[in-house]
C-alpha cells in the first residue's frame, strides 16, 4: 500500500479523538499515538511544536517523520489512524535515529 494524502490525518477533530480515546507510546525521540478505526486503509499524522525549534528546524524534523512513513507502508497497521510526535531531542538527532526509534515503536503496537 502506498502513503498519499487519503493516509493523511490533518483535521484537527482527528487528532484530538486519537489522543483522547487512543493509546501511546513513546521513545527519547518520538512518541506515537493510535487508533483503531473502521477504515480500510491507515493514517498518519504528525505533530512537532515550538518546543522542538525554530520554523526550520521543525519543518526539517517533519520532513523526515514523512519520509519515514512514505518509505515504509507496511510497518503500519490498517484500520488504524497514528499520530506521530515529534520531542524536543528529535532535532539533533539523525534521520536514521528516527527511522529506527519508530520501526521499533511500530513493531510494539499488536494487530
Amino acid at each position: 500500500m502506498s502513503f498519499d494524502d487519503k493516509n493523511r490525518v490533518k483535521k484537527r477533530r482527528d487528532f484530538t479523538r486519537v489522543y483522547r480515546q487512543g493509546k501511546s507510546l513513546s521513545a527519547a525521540h518520538t512518541v506515537v499515538c493510535w487508533r483503531k478505526t473502521k477504515n480500510d486503509c491507515f493514517r498518519v499524522g504528525f505533530t512537532v511544536s515550538k518546543k522542538v525549534g525554530n520554523a526550520v528546524v521543525r519543518n526539517k524534523v517533519r520532513r523526515r517523520l514523512k519520509e519515514i512513513a512514505r518509505l515504509h507502508p507496511e510497518r503500519f497497521l490498517i484500520g488504524t489512524d497514528y499520530i506521530i510526535v515529534a520531542r524536543p531531542a528529535a532535532a539533533s538527532c539523525e534521520y536514521r535515529e528516527l527511522d529506527s526509534e519508530l520501526e521499533r515503536l511500530l513493531r510494539k503496537i499488536k494487530p
